[in-house]
């Protein structure tokens, strides 16, 4: 089937458009760094094998997490999973991360991926050049360190506070400041662009 070159043209402008209102920079690991946990209490449960915690906070440099609870198997960060429930806020730089509960990976003393989920999920950024603030929502939103990509699946919505885009799958490259959305259950991809405001005194278009 024949390409549309006007449907391609489209495409291409709002990408651009997209990329210049999203494109941030990314968060750097930081494996060298110690990591700190400060907790209200902890305990070890013999039952299941696991240690958790009460009124967790772990930071590792630039990086935070905070959670009512967290849940491990070992005490260990060379390979090791933690489970956050509870008002799960997770800063990075100026990038924060707010869910129900996240599921964090270590390898080797560095954060590889967090998985985020909620009724929904949702991070805030400000932009470049802090003049406004972009924002998403998902009942998933999955930030992949080493790719340095951020996915928000399943009612996902994307904003720079004026232009929008929504979908069942957003994905971001936080490297090179790409955004691709795509249709599922919940619907079509919708771009929302806002026209300038209008300043006072302009002439109405006839």
């Amino acid at each position: 089937m024949a390409t549309n070159p006007k449907r391609v043209l489209i495409s291409s402008l709002l990408a651009l458009c997209l990329t210049d209102a999203f494109g941030q920079q990314p968060i750097v690991p930081q494996p060298d760094m110690p990591i700190m946990i400060d907790a209200e209490s902890s305990d070890f449960d013999y039952t299941s094998g696991r240690l958790v915690f009460r009124g967790l906070r772990l930071d590792q440099g630039n990086v935070g997490i905070r959670a009512d609870v967290a849940e491990t198997d070992k005490l260990d960060f060379t390979e090791g999973v933690w489970t956050f429930t509870g008002n799960v806020v997770f800063e990075a730089d100026n990038t924060r991360l707010q869910c129900d509960s996240a599921v964090l990976s270590f390898r080797d003393h560095e954060l590889l991926e967090a998985t985020l989920t909620g009724s929904p999920a949702s991070f805030e950024q400000p932009s470049i050049d802090k003049q406004t603030v972009n924002s998403g929502a998902a009942n998933e939103i999955q930030y992949d360190m080493q790719s340095e990509t951020l996915k928000l699946t399943g009612d996902a919505r994307f904003s720079d506070g004026s232009n929008a885009v929504s979908g069942d799958l957003i994905s971001y490259d936080l490297k090179l400041g790409r955004l691709t959305a795509g249709a599922g259950d919940s619907g079509p991809v919708r771009i929302l662009i806002e026209p300038p405001a209008r300043s006072e005194g302009a002439p109405q278009s006839q």
